[in-house]
Formats: structure tokens, C-alpha cells, sequence
């Protein structure tokens, strides 16, 4: 097993935000906010299995989801929502916020 930093970025507001990894629920935040002055909401960490994996992100405040296939060793997922929709992408794990 190996762990995945899920960092949720902007455009979140008051909004819950459930993580499921190949189908099976991995985490629940409930009324997350982007902090403008971060632009950040809030970092989660789920397992992943060994083999490759598939999260979904599901933000039932707005009836948005996704999902995004991993393969090898995925270290971060950002995650924004950027026009009305929901925008995941693979990180480096180097990201940082002050």
C-alpha cells in the first residue's frame, strides 16, 4: 500500500467532498472552503492498492464528479473546480502551500 496526498484547491465553498478509491469510500470532508489567501481548502491522505488505482472525487454540494486513473506511484491529486467543473490533476507531491 501506498499513500496519496489529496490536496483540494480552489474554488471550494462550503461544499462536501467524498473520496473513493476503485469504488470503495476512502475519505469524507464535510463543508470545505478554499482559504483565498492559500488557495487551498484542505489536504486528505487515502491508501492506494499497489497496482494502479482509480479515485473518484465527488462534491454532492453541487452534484459534481470525477474521477482519475492512476498507474505507478502517484505521490499527489489536485483537485479545483474551475468553471463549474470539477478538474483533477496528478501532482508532483512537491507542492506546498505557506
Amino acid at each position: 500500500m501506498q499513500e496519496l496526498l489529496i490536496i483540494l484547491q480552489d474554488g471550494f465553498e462550503s461544499d462536501d467532498v467524498a473520496v473513493t478509491v476503485n469504488g470503495k469510500p476512502a475519505a469524507f470532508e464535510k463543508e470545505v472552503s478554499t482559504r483565498m489567501l492559500l488557495g487551498m481548502a484542505d489536504e486528505l491522505t487515502v491508501e492506494l492498492p499497489a497496482k494502479g488505482a482509480t479515485v473518484g472525487i465527488e462534491v454532492s454540494s453541487r452534484k459534481l464528479s470525477a474521477t482519475k486513473k492512476l498507474a505507478g506511484k502517484p505521490k499527489s491529486l489536485i483537485v479545483s473546480i474551475e468553471e463549474g467543473e470539477l478538474v483533477l490533476r496528478e501532482g508532483t507531491g512537491r507542492e506546498a502551500f505557506l
